[in-house]
């Protein structure tokens, strides 16, 4: 039995596979396996891990999906053959440094945690930027990655932590789920991942077509009928819905600019009516502003605040039609 679990998705990855799990294997730390699973890639990706596997069998493990789970029900399944105390996830178009392991293990046994959060690098075509988290319930709620983060994997299956299966956002309602069942987080300004911006994947293709809003609305009102949040001391409630708010308005800034005036308004009113309905009170949290909420990103913490600025003056649509001409 090994002490850490690292679970790679794997799908449509032959380009950058081998970079990943060449990554993985030259850690300085030695007590782990890494668990593949196959979401029915089309690609040669199936042959590459052959490979590996056939090279490094004390080391690897693969699994085949008989059909495509996505993203999300594709990790819960490496979760399930997972044997070590701890698990972490690596997307297969990414890596990570030699010291990744080892760095998180260390942070993880210095207390009492079900958690470590660290920040990552993102690469885009070799142009690399590094970005730190803040210690705060920010780096569980509105950094939503289930990647550069290590899990005591007992806590995860006692609470029934899952992934959604939409296949959009999947990270959105595990995060959730970890901050409604109070999770013992540390945060760690060690960056080791490196997240390379891949155009062909999910996030990389995103645009204004996805409708990336109705996705965000869909997770939460699943998360929302799942867990009755109501029994939660109000400072969860309140980050739980500013999450909320902070996920739609990214989509509307991030996700529809260009979309066009005719387009955006359906798409504006949309969210709001949304909003409306599973945070009535939502005018009334005290986490929106321009200068907090304390340990936020100054992007999501402008995006939230200048957008429910306006619209306490009824000038938040006129910003987002701008912004459909963008």
């Amino acid at each position: 039995m090994k002490k850490v679990s690292v679970i790679i998705p794997v799908y449509n990855v032959e380009k950058y596979l081998r970079r990943c799990l060449n990554s993985v294997l030259r850690q300085t730390y030695d007590d782990y396996e890494i668990i593949c699973v196959n979401d029915k890639s089309p690609d040669n990706s199936d042959k590459i891990l052959e490979q590996y596997a056939g090279k490094f069998p004390d080391r690897i493990s693969v699994y085949t999906n008989e059909e495509n789970l996505g993203l999300g029900r594709t990790r819960e399944r490496g979760i399930r053959h997972a044997e070590g105390e701890y698990v972490m996830f690596i997307d297969s178009d990414d890596y990570i440094k030699s010291d990744y392991i080892e760095t998180y293990v260390s942070a993880m046994e210095q207390g009492s945690y079900d958690m470590v959060v660290g920040g990552y690098i993102r690469d885009v075509e070799g142009r690399r930027k590094v970005h730190h988290v803040s210690d705060s319930i920010w780096s569980v709620l509105t950094y939503p990655v289930a990647w550069a983060k290590l899990f005591r994997k007992d806590f995860i299956l006692d609470n029934n932590i899952e992934f959604s299966d939409i296949r959009c956002g999947e990270d959105i309602y595990f995060s959730l789920s970890l901050a409604y069942h109070n999770v013992r987080y540390k945060v760690t300004d060690y960056a080791g991942y490196y997240y390379y911006f891949n155009k062909r994947s999910i996030t990389g293709s995103m645009d204004y077509s996805k409708n990336h809003e109705q996705f965000v609305a869909g997770i939460y009102s699943r998360f929302l009928k799942k867990h009755n949040i109501s029994g939660l001391d109000k400072n969860t409630r309140y980050a739980i819905e500013y999450s909320y708010i902070a996920n739609m308005v990214n989509a509307l800034i991030t996700y529809d600019h260009g979309a066009g005036v005719k387009l955006m308004k359906k798409k504006y009113e949309y969210v709001m009516r949304e909003l409306g309905r599973k945070f009535p009170n939502f005018r009334e949290n005290p986490y929106i502003g321009i200068f907090k909420p304390k340990g936020q990103t100054l992007k999501i913490r402008m995006g939230v605040g200048v957008t429910m600025l306006l619209n306490k003056v009824g000038l938040d649509r006129l910003m987002f039609y701008v912004i459909a001409l963008l």
